[in-house]
């Protein structure tokens, strides 16, 4: 049989592909429109954001955007906040150097978090800070210190009804060079405003979740990001990232914009100085209801030292930022009661109330956290709360309920390298160390130098380690030294206290089988 060549293999494929009108065949050598490119590029924008000159009073701001969750831009609102004419690196150092507050790395995802003045992992001053931020590789994103408050400006659509109870936290952000974030979405309602630089916002409506290609963990919980390269998205990868539809906008200086709870997003800082807040406010269900019919009133502006905030920072200690919403606690305790009206509370922390490293070694550690909880909403031991008692709870009771099981996230405490190392990593290196040494085993300044470069740790930290290995920054360390005494050196990092998402997941799908998110 004679051999065909290639044109005669592929003349009939390429016939058909013209028959049918098809681009996409077997072989198809056109590349998608934005592949490897910033996301973004795969289309042009198609979605419009309303755009608002002025800021509404609560009740139009509830039923026009809150309600529908729909952004707005809020231009020029920033302007009523001092920060916007007096925020400049002079000032910030002059007015708040001491002040205390949290970095992260530049770019969101990066796990390499710098440290800050007296080599304390993710924070820093703010003097020093802004002494370096042109040349470090973090910005602070940090709850708003105490003395900053009077600073900050709360628009009045959260000054009326139910928002005034429910504002959690505000966030300092301060960044220079450009910085970014993934595609995610925040686990509380927003007002973003921004006093210096620029920021570009993408907007993705929620009923595109499942074309972003949200990371796994992030289907359980109430905020989430997706697992694209914002800078580079892989269409071939990703392929359903090319039917997203998106707006685009920018905030400038003295803007601000409302972004709901759930609503995907990213955004790209500029500027030399890129200062801004965000004003994080708990989001509504059908439990937790808007309640202001008499919010059609304008209402000034407030300097956020003169309003209530769920969780405030002074300044100095460790921050308060990152916890659960006191009112999604409220939710599914109300929604867990029987057909009396009754919350039976061994139950309802047996079921809520776990955790993931939860073992036979941690039972009676777990079960104490449970009784101090019951011990707390039922003084009198009578084993249930009823509805009514839970929905005339206190906004302080509600707090100290929920600081039983979310106590002060350790990435808000000087401790907070202890968690951010893995003791296992750190036991490793020590073991090679020793192993490939030309010595029998290795100095110290050696390991100082491999525990920050490989690690993403402080010399400190470093140095603390190699005296409990029995060694200073220019002693050997034997791998002798290294297998007596490496337990004692990790202890620390061993047992610290680590982020468990077990309790919001358990909430998160409680809450979506009642349908108290929709």
């Amino acid at each position: 049989m004679e051999m065909m060549n290639l044109n005669q293999i592929l003349f009939p494929f390429f016939a058909i592909c013209v028959l049918i009108g098809s681009f996409q065949c077997l072989v198809d050598t056109k590349t998608p429109r934005g592949h490897l490119q910033p996301f973004g590029s795969h289309a042009d924008p198609s979605v419009i954001t309303d755009e608002l000159d002025t800021v509404p009073n609560s009740l139009k701001f509830y039923e026009n955007y809150v309600k529908p969750q729909k952004p707005v831009v809020f231009r020029g609102a920033a302007k009523q906040s001092r920060a916007y004419h007096e925020w400049t690196e002079e000032y910030l150092i002059n007015e708040y150097g001491d002040l205390t507050v949290r970095l992260e790395a530049r770019h969101e995802g990066n796990k390499d978090i710098p440290p800050g003045e007296g080599g304390l992992l993710g924070r820093d001053t703010v003097k020093h800070f802004i002494e370096n931020y042109q040349n470090i590789d973090g910005y602070i994103i940090s709850q708003v210190p105490g003395p900053m408050e009077r600073d900050v400006s709360i628009p009045p659509c959260l000054l009326c009804g139910t928002f005034t109870n429910g504002i959690q936290e505000v966030h300092l952000f301060l960044s220079a060079g450009g910085g970014k974030t993934l595609v995610h979405q925040d686990p509380y309602e927003n007002i973003h405003c921004v006093f210096n630089g620029t920021k570009k916002w993408i907007l993705v409506h929620p009923d595109q979740t499942d074309l972003i290609y949200l990371s796994p963990s992030s289907l359980e919980e109430f905020g989430g990001y997706s697992l694209i390269d914002v800078d580079a998205v892989d269409l071939i990868k990703y392929p359903k990232i090319q039917q997203v539809k998106y707006a685009i906008l920018t905030l400038n200086k003295g803007d601000c914009i409302y972004m709901p709870s759930g609503y995907l997003h990213q955004v790209r800082s500029n500027g030399l100085m890129n200062s801004a807040v965000a004003i994080w406010f708990s989001f509504f269900t059908k439990s937790h209801p808007f309640e202001g019919a008499d919010c059609n009133k304008d209402l000034e502006f407030k300097p956020m030292s003169e309003v209530d905030v769920l969780w405030k920072f002074d300044g100095y200690n460790d921050l308060q930022q990152g916890h659960m919403d006191i009112y999604v606690l409220k939710t599914v305790l109300l929604t867990s009661a029987d057909k009396n009206g009754q919350i039976w509370l061994d139950k309802f922390t047996k079921h809520f109330i776990q955790f993931e490293d939860e073992d036979e070694d941690t039972a009676d550690y777990c079960d104490n956290i449970r009784h101090q909880f019951c011990d707390i909403l039922d003084p009198n031991g009578r084993g249930y709360v009823t509805v009514g008692e839970v929905k005339e709870l206190s906004i302080d009771m509600l707090k100290k309920l929920l600081l039983t099981f979310d106590p002060t996230d350790v990435s808000n405490t000087v401790e907070f390298e202890y968690s951010h190392i893995a003791a296992n990593d750190i036991i490793k290196l020590a073991t090679h160390l020793a192993t490939i040494g030309p010595d029998p085993g290795f100095h110290g300044d050696e390991f100082i130098n491999r525990y920050v470069t490989d690690i993403g740790g402080t010399p400190e930290k470093a140095k603390e380690i190699l005296t409990g290995l029995g060694a200073d920054e220019t002693g050997l360390v034997t791998m002798e030294m290294v297998q007596k005494n490496i337990g004692k050196a990790v202890e620390k990092f061993k047992t610290a206290r680590h982020h468990d998402p077990t309790v919001e997941h358990l909430w998160f799908e409680h809450l979506k089988k009642h349908g108290e998110l929709e």
